[in-house]
């Protein structure tokens, strides 16, 4: 069939104009506004989420946690029951379209938002336990692991609780002295297990190699640990003196060794593929994935694929922490976001039968291939302070460097403090102090 030039016109009108009355006719969605948002609470804490629908008229409703159903209404009221992360979708939805809007909330279990700091104990006394400090409150609570399991302890009052860290969510803490090894949840504090006596009644540092498996670092050399016990299983061949810090990078397990220095170790299979005899303190680990230690007057960075070391000299003689009666964890510390090593003086003194090292007073910064950052401390703590125990940690979440210290440079002190310290600026930001023979060793962060 042929059309005329004027029939065609008509028809295209008519076209346009059935078009138009479609669109008009053209239900709009729900208009939910997507804003969102993240929040974080407590458990036991509620959220109420109202989201703003431009039309609501027609619409329905659903809510998601975490890609479950749990509601229907146009508002929902959210219970922090348990630690995690939160996914929240809200969808309205209408013959037009439907449209969604989401929320994150993160639940911090009771321990959680802060960090955790170990204390020694007093000799006859207390075998010591773990302190918190909270970032809600900025204060400090103490006795975390007795309050949350009543009866239990770190063993005899001559036991001094020495080291812990977290693994897979469970915090690892081990006492020296005919004390044990004790297992809780990192979040609550419940003891989930413990080995009651460790080899030769004195265990030092612990790490976690998998979800199976880990290592404990004891008086005469480096055991394997079952962590579904735990249980103690059997010592590492070729470490046969005391051990202690030890790291996890890639392929291979760092040990500081009291008689061997640096021992890396397949975390395959545990064998030995290199010693470096100069390492006294360590490890940490910056950005670039270098694995960082020291020994006497020497910084080492050691390449965790090639495993090749670098030394750099330094103008002071590092911590060795097998020189004060017995171990702890060294001072040297890093960030994980940043590429600078922060390390603590050591000082001498004399001791019985000879040099005694003791507390030192200044941290440097070094920044990677600028020999120049050793000239001058890039932190001195007060006067009348002294480092005690493992003397510094970087805290990633606030990005501060946290200083330990006594009021006695011998460690007899009761006036215990905790020094925060911008790592950018080296400014001393806040000070915590409290009294006691407590005996402040080593902050653990979450």
């Amino acid at each position: 069939m042929r059309f005329s030039g004027s029939t065609f016109f008509v028809v295209s009108i008519l076209a346009l104009a059935m078009s138009c009355k479609k669109n008009d006719d053209a239900i709009p969605g729900p208009g939910v506004d997507k804003t969102g948002g993240a929040d974080s609470i407590h458990i036991g804490a509620t959220l109420s989420y109202h989201p703003r629908i431009n039309n609501p008229v027609g619409a329905t409703f659903s809510w998601k946690i975490n890609g479950n159903a749990v509601g229907n209404d146009s508002v929902y009221t959210f219970t922090a029951s348990a630690r995690g992360d939160y996914h929240i979708v809200f969808t309205a939805s209408n013959a037009g379209a439907s449209d969604s809007v989401i929320y994150q909330v993160k639940v911090w279990g009771k321990y959680e938002n802060g960090f955790l700091v170990v204390q020694e104990g007093q000799y006859g006394t207390t075998s010591g336990d773990l302190f918190y400090y909270s970032y809600d409150s900025n204060k400090i609570v103490k006795d975390v692991f007795k309050t949350e399991n009543p009866g239990k302890d770190f063993g005899p009052t001559s036991a001094t609780l020495q080291f812990a860290t977290i693994h897979k969510g469970k915090v690892y803490m081990s006492v020296k002295v005919g004390g044990p090894l004790v297992v809780a949840d990192a979040y609550t504090m419940k003891e989930t297990g413990r080995v009651d006596h460790l080899p030769q009644e004195e265990g030092h540092a612990f790490t976690g190699i998998d979800d199976a498996r880990g290592l404990l670092s004891a008086v005469d050399g480096v055991y394997r640990v079952n962590l579904a016990g735990p249980t103690i299983g059997t010592k590492i061949d070729g470490i046969n003196s005391s051990a202690g810090d030890m790291l996890v990078a890639g392929d291979y397990v760092f040990v500081l060794t009291q008689n061997d220095g640096i021992v890396i170790l397949k975390t395959s299979d545990y064998s030995i593929v290199k010693k470096y005899p100069k390492g006294t303190i360590g490890f940490a680990r910056t950005k670039d994935g270098a694995v960082w230690a020291a020994g006497d007057s020497a910084l080492l960075r050691i390449d965790p694929v090639s495993l090749a070391v670098t030394e750099t000299p330094v103008p002071f003689k590092v911590t060795n922490p097998w020189a004060l009666w017995s171990w702890h964890s060294g001072g040297i510390t890093t960030s994980r976001s940043g590429n600078e090593v922060f390390i603590a003086e050591r000082k001498d003194g004399p001791g019985i039968g000879g040099t005694l090292e003791y507390s030192g007073t200044k941290i440097y910064k070094y920044t990677a291939g600028n020999e120049a950052s050793f000239a001058a401390p890039f932190i001195t703590i007060p006067n009348g302070q002294y480092f005690y125990g493992s003397a510094v940690r970087f805290n990633e979440r606030t990005k501060e460097l946290v200083v330990l210290t006594l009021t006695d440079e011998w460690g007899s002190s009761n006036d215990n403090r905790w020094l925060f310290y911008d790592a950018t600026t080296g400014s001393l930001k806040q000070t915590v102090r409290y009294a006691g023979y407590y005996f402040p060793t080593l902050p653990v962060f979450y």
